[in-house]
């Protein structure tokens, strides 16, 4: 705990939605219009920069400029100098601060004239290859620009880091944003670290047992997922009698058919959310499928309005509460520069421990705080390198906590406490209770002398009548319309196959922290309680009042589709999106393509025709297509292409040795990836 002076919370201002005056007096400028562009656009308004009117005072003159080469070229100087290189020489040129190019692949790499779409994006950073129903179908496509808005948040925060960078040097800044790098460092990143372990079983979501899923109810549905043995325990009891013939998780994993038959059955003669109330009052993670719409309007009836679609709708959705700083000795004003930002990760599992670690990749100093009688599920669980159990040796820990030093307190141990005035900033994804336990609670960390900074995230806030559910990722993508949003290949109800929800707050959260370190006046605590269903749900507002039918329906000329030979398994995702390029494509292949008629359509073509595979894909690449071979993590682990970029970045650890981590999915132009430390470790038991 800190200590001297305080104020009480209850000297706290009432929680507001997030729209924080930090970057004031910091301007932008776009060069030209996209969806990543105006995501990063309205993160940075929202945090409070302006934007500047780049045809008046010019793109250069702002502090930022944020440009998107990911779906065609831009130019800067004349119509004629479009390519890769002829653009970073022009940026060199005009650049005044800082400058942040989103392209496809990254403007360094040998594809740095190559081109993307949302959906060649998801192939080639793997997230269609973990979504599949079976090798007879297609992969699952999500709605809307998924992968393209989450290149718009990564792409404000590599802007954050410019600044910072900017500050440091008191040169020019020009950041290098892989559309690809980004999806793989977010969407993809478990599946990455069980990839690049080297571990032996199934990573991801493929390691989930029973029950585990979908289950219809009487009105709907609801997504069920078990993970531990107490939530075992508290699934018994809700449906006692029916699974007391199976005494423990891993039994319910060796049984999952009939452990999901009796879910079946119980879900069937109740409502979703009878379901959900019943088991999450239980302590199991359930939670109801609502369309976007439910979420919206069941949010305000507990309490937690959520603005999705009206002029002051943001994509950093949160409520702010904000406690008046104590007298002396705390923190001065001004920008508090990286290298001597002080960051306490309090969290678990993924969301906060990856936002975490992108700060340590920055260059703060983030300190990982570990309980030594409940470590993080995953250093107990695995799954480990190798496959050879180990404290310090589980892929996903590894993965999502580089660059940070490890602190051990023993929470409910006399005399073990945290030194919160060691820190300027607080991240947690803890129940309330447990943080409070933790010390680590909005009353603990708000109210000493400090003006310090709480971030604490959770599925659905910290305030309302859910901010005690539990949830997974997958439960999240249910409750807050994504699923419901989605069509699988057969025009049923599907989910993308990786957690998206854990991720994409991770990014959140690293740009709140990074433009509050840039504030100059710091004279309040803040405490920012981020729901990871607002936040998701905010990825798809643009479809609420559209059935999912329409949203999957072709566009008039061209459209998203898989190209497959009959007998071979290897799929090609493909993007057209004017006459002309579908003309070009037919030319390209030699062969007529049938009508497209929904989004994510699968076209096969005889073995006798052509191969699809990396050469057709490299080929149809230079051409110009926005087209990708869909890629798993362990395609993406030995793909030569990825792996020099410097995307994975070698670590070496006293237990493992070298390993291979995936890094920041941007880095300065020219200079090579940001380098990285491997995950604080612990002694061994044979220590």
């Amino acid at each position: 705990m800190s200590s001297g002076a305080s104020v009480s919370l209850t000297a706290s201002r009432p929680a507001r939605a997030l729209k924080p005056g930090w970057l004031a007096g910091i301007t932008f400028s776009r060069a030209g219009s996209s969806v990543a562009l105006d995501v990063a656009a309205r993160i940075l308004v929202q945090l409070g920069a302006a934007e500047a009117d780049a045809e008046e005072s010019g793109a250069s003159a702002a502090d930022i400029v944020l440009a998107d080469r990911i779906e065609h070229p831009i130019s800067l100087s004349s119509p004629e100098r479009h390519s890769a290189a002829e653009y970073l020489a022009d940026v060199e040129a005009q650049n005044r601060s800082v400058w942040v190019t989103a392209s496809a692949y990254g403007l360094s790499t040998s594809r740095a004239d190559a081109f993307a779409s949302d959906t060649s994006i998801l192939a080639a950073a793997g997230i269609l290859g973990h979504s599949r129903i079976g090798a007879q179908y297609p992969p699952i496509v999500p709605p809307g620009t998924l992968g393209l808005r989450l290149t718009g948040y990564v792409m404000a925060v590599a802007a954050l880091h410019g600044l910072h960078l900017r500050r440091e040097q008191e040169s020019p800044v020009h950041l290098d944003v892989s559309a690809q790098s980004a999806v793989i460092a977010t969407g993809l990143t478990l599946e990455m670290g069980h990839a690049l372990s080297h571990c032996p079983d199934q990573g991801g979501s493929a390691r989930y047992g029973a029950p585990s899923g979908f289950f219809t109810c009487l009105d709907g549905a609801v997504y069920v997922l078990v993970l531990e043995q107490h939530q075992w325990q508290a699934f018994q009891k809700a449906l006692v009698p029916a699974v007391d013939s199976v005494p423990s998780l891993e039994d319910a994993r060796e049984n999952a058919d009939f452990v999901n038959a009796q879910m079946t059955q119980w879900a069937s003669t109740r409502t979703a959310e009878q379901c959900e109330q019943t088991l999450q009052a239980a302590g199991v993670p359930c939670t109801a499928v609502n369309s976007v719409e439910t979420f919206v309007e069941r949010a305000r009836k507990v309490g937690r309005p959520v603005n999705l679609t009206g002029p002051d709708a943001v994509f950093l959705p949160a409520q702010v509460t904000t406690v008046p700083a104590g007298d002396g000795g705390g923190r001065a004003d001004g920008v508090i520069g990286l290298s001597d930002l002080r960051v306490l990760d309090a969290g678990h599992v993924l969301a906060i421990p990856l936002g975490a670690a992108w700060l340590g990749a920055m260059g703060a100093q983030v300190t990982k705080l570990e309980d030594p009688n409940r470590l993080d599920i995953y250093r107990r669980r695995g799954p480990f390198a190798e496959g050879e159990p180990g404290v310090n040796r589980s892929a996903y820990f590894n993965q999502l906590n580089f660059c940070k030093t490890r602190l051990d307190v023993a929470v409910g141990v006399p005399g073990e406490q945290i030194d919160l005035d060691s820190y300027d900033v607080v991240l947690h994804n803890l129940t309330p209770r447990r943080a409070q336990a933790v010390g680590v609670d909005p009353e603990s960390v708000l109210t000493g002398k400090s003006a310090r900074l709480l971030v604490s995230s959770s599925g659905f806030g910290g305030t309302g009548e859910w901010s005690g559910y539990r949830a997974y990722g997958h439960n999240i993508h249910a409750f807050s319309g994504l699923v419901d949003a989605t069509l699988d290949p057969r025009g049923e109800m599907g989910d993308i196959g990786t957690p998206w929800a854990d991720p994409l707050t991770s990014v959140a959260v690293s740009a709140m922290v990074l433009a509050w370190s840039l504030s100059p006046e710091r004279d309040a605590g803040v405490g920012i309680d981020v729901s990871m269903a607002e936040l998701t749900a905010a990825q798809i507002a643009e479809l609420i009042g559209t059935e999912p039918a329409e949203a999957y329906r072709a566009p008039e000329v061209g459209g998203d589709f898989f190209l497959r030979m009959s007998d071979a398994g290897q799929m090609l995702a493909v993007s057209l999106r004017s006459g002309e390029e579908v003309n070009r494509f037919q030319d390209a292949i030699g062969r007529s393509l049938p009508a497209i008629q929904t989004k994510g359509q699968l076209i096969e073509f005889g073995s006798d025709d052509f191969t699809v595979d990396d050469v057709l894909a490299e080929r149809l690449l230079d051409a110009g297509f926005a087209v990708s071979t869909v890629l798993t993590a362990h395609d993406l682990a030995v793909d030569s292409f990825v792996r020099s970029t410097g995307l994975f970045q070698n670590v070496n650890s006293s237990d493992l040795g070298d390993y291979h981590v995936t890094g920041l999915p941007w880095q300065v132009a020219g200079r090579g990836a940001f380098a990285l430390r491997a995950a604080p470790e612990r002694p061994s038991e044979a220590d």
